[in-house]
């Protein structure tokens, strides 16, 4: 693809003249998104994976906005003294990224699930590796140390506690050995039809919030109240002061709390989430670029009393209710 710029228009006389016309080839990259996420949430259940993903694209300039695919690259991920991991391709581009730029599209390599596999035997302190031969004979490579492993405190990962209507919560956990932030998200469901009779719109249900805590020794947040950090922009004034008193009766909240490497804040990036600063810095290495990241996961889920139906929901109080 090419990129054109148009260096200026001078009037001589009564004519005019185009001054100069600079054409610049633009580099084709291979852009690769790689994640170790451990004890990612199954949706629905509550049994939990590791997950191994590794999205490559190729980038695209001028006027054809968007990525290409790179079918047939060999992917790989060792650990120290441990298993290599090969990736096999995934025909669902969303098991890879949850959106792509407009007219944009690439390919999905996973680590295979099968119980017992390769990337089940993956533990939060391991250091990896990552390889990608590419089908032209490019090679890119990379490396992560996966946080160390952490804990809600008062409660296990997965479990189920219930919160009384309109009572925030301080989440708490322990710190994870290497971790550069924690990124704390809720999906919270049934809250259009909670806020209604208040007179409150939501225009999504379940509503998507983002916290973060850019600190290795930050571990603590309120929730709901500091999860719309990076949300503000879009939440309806009513519904952002609402969530600080806490959650209506009747909704249900999936929480995760993620410690999360270096590789992984110098390039995430989204809309003000932008954690390290507005320039993503790459730790992919080779004939391209792009990031390695790995995530210790940990999951609570949390329901306001009363259940829909009028009821108590059958689960013990989450800890840290009732925040001044």
């Amino acid at each position: 693809m090419r990129i054109a710029w148009i260096a200026g228009v001078a009037l001589l006389s009564s004519a005019c003249s185009l001054e100069q016309i600079t054409l610049v080839d633009a580099e084709d990259v291979v852009v690769a998104e790689a994640y170790v996420e451990l004890g990612v949430p199954r949706p629905g259940r509550t049994d939990v994976r590791n997950r191994v993903t590794v999205f490559l694209h190729r980038t695209i300039g001028g006027v054809a906005v968007g990525s290409r695919p790179v079918p047939g690259a060999l992917v790989t991920v060792r650990r120290a003294g441990g298993p290599e991991i090969s990736l096999v391709r995934d025909t669902l581009i969303e098991t890879c990224a949850a959106t792509t730029p407009v007219s944009g599209t690439g390919t999905c390599y996973v680590a295979p699930e099968a119980p017992g596999g390769p990337s089940d035997s993956l533990r939060p302190g391991d250091a990896l590796t990552l390889s990608v031969e590419l089908p032209d004979d490019g090679r890119l490579a990379a490396a992560t140390v996966v946080p160390g492993d952490f804990a809600l405190a008062g409660v296990a990962s997965g479990a189920r506690c219930k919160l009384p209507a309109a009572t925030p919560m301080e989440l708490t956990w322990s710190p994870a050995a290497g971790a550069w932030a924690y990124v704390s998200e809720t999906s919270i469901s049934g809250i259009r039809d909670a806020l209604a009779p208040a007179g409150i719109a939501v225009d999504e249900d379940p509503l998507y919030l983002l916290g973060l805590s850019v600190s290795a020794s930050d571990t603590t947040i309120v929730f709901p109240g500091e999860f719309g950090l990076f949300n503000r922009a879009e939440l309806d004034q009513d519904l952002a002061l609402a969530l600080q008193k806490g959650l209506p009766a009747g909704v249900r909240a999936r929480v995760t709390v993620s410690a999360v490497d270096r590789n992984y804040v110098n390039w995430v990036r989204g809309g003000n989430f932008n954690p390290s600063g507005r320039v993503r810095v790459p730790s992919v290495r080779g004939d391209g670029t792009g990031v390695f990241g790995s995530a210790v996961v940990r999951t609570l889920d949390v329901v306001v009393d009363p259940a829909p139906d009028g009821t108590p929901w059958d689960a013990p109080l989450c800890p840290g209710g009732d925040v001044p």
